[in-house]
């Protein structure tokens, strides 16, 4: 019977030395692919990083919460950019077939910021270097191997030097690997709340001031304006991460919590994205159960108690430690 949960975020690898960090990603993806580096700054409005002298702490912060930025996309502003390829009646090369042409600019932009960025993000989790054991083993902590691993990162890091059986990890947002193109990466804001409000008329109008109304917005719609606005705006369902979705995939795994008495929240930011995943741990597990928090800044600390507090687990059972302070002692280990 399993008594403990190890739940997992990305402080945990950083820990380990592995270079996981969204900045790090930031100069990768430019390296990788500038055009989509260029669309992440100018649209999600994020500080370019990449390969600069004169980046300060905020701007690193910034990229830190890249996930979130994911639904900063600023549309409009695309939209107006690429205006160009809109259809223009007026032009005397004009086809039938540009009534399309600012639509499939807006699909092929989507594509680059959801099925492109995720290749190029599992890329980045592939090439990851693994410090090899002796370097980490004076980072070594106890860990139960047989305890249940809820694990937010898509790396190996507890399977390569904690030899934790793949069986008893929940990769919530699936794990990196050569033939796994379906890593979940995106925000948590639901697309409903991305629909632009319905034009309305103004109030108090007569039937025949309605009637002119109807008539200037019927004279102002613009064809291939509103499939390029359609299109665009699907850009915030395929980039939302789903979690009540996910939830619902991986609820055998929640099923299995009964009995977990202690909770170890390892290198996790316990973010606004991811509470929705601690609040289904807390229904599922053990009432009384004892949450051991690690963080890393006291501005750290304070967020994470307040977060879990606000989900209505009792202070009393919650104890904030440093990953350091379950480090095994010095042992001999194989390189």
């Amino acid at each position: 019977m399993r008594t403990n949960l190890y739940i997992i975020g990305n402080g945990f690898d950083l820990y380990h030395g592995l270079d996981t960090k969204y900045q790090s990603f930031a100069n990768f993806l430019k390296d990788r692919n500038w055009e989509i580096y260029d669309l992440a700054v100018e649209y999600y409005y994020l500080p370019d990083i990449a390969n600069q002298d004169d980046v300060n702490d905020d701007d690193y912060a910034e990229w830190s919460r890249f996930e979130e930025a994911l639904a900063n996309l600023d549309y409009e502003q695309v939209l107006e950019d690429k205006s160009d390829y809109a259809a223009n009646l007026y032009d005397p090369d004009f086809r039938d077939r540009d009534w399309n042409t600012y639509q499939i600019e807006m699909e092929m932009i989507v594509d680059k910021l959801t099925n492109d960025l995720k290749t190029i993000f599992k890329e980045f989790i592939l090439i990851i270097d693994y410090p090899n054991h002796k370097r980490i083993q004076d980072k070594t902590i106890n860990i139960d191997k047989n305890s249940l691993f809820l694990n937010f990162n898509y790396s190996i890091t507890l399977e390569k030097y904690y030899d934790i059986s793949t069986d008893n990890i929940c990769y919530i947002h699936n794990k990196a690997t050569e033939d796994n193109n379906d890593l979940i990466l995106g925000h948590g804001i639901s697309p409903e709340k991305f629909k632009p409000s319905e034009t309305k008329p103004p109030d108090n109008l007569t039937d025949e001031e309605l009637e002119l109304w109807r008539e200037e917005m019927s004279n102002q719609y613009d064809l291939s304006y509103e499939m390029a606005k359609d299109e665009i705006l699907g850009y915030y369902k395929k980039s939302f991460k789903n979690s009540d979705e996910i939830i619902n995939d991986n609820k055998q795994f929640f099923k299995i919590l009964t009995n977990i008495d202690t909770v170890y929240v390892l290198g996790h930011s316990v973010s606004e994205i991811d509470i929705c995943y601690f609040k289904m741990v807390k229904k599922s597990i053990n009432k009384n159960a004892i949450w051991f928090v690690s963080y890393y800044s006291e501005k750290g600390k304070h967020k994470h108690i307040k977060a879990l507090l606000n989900i209505g687990i009792k202070k009393k059972n919650i104890k904030q430690i440093r990953i350091e302070e379950l480090k095994k002692p010095m042992h001999n280990s194989k390189s």
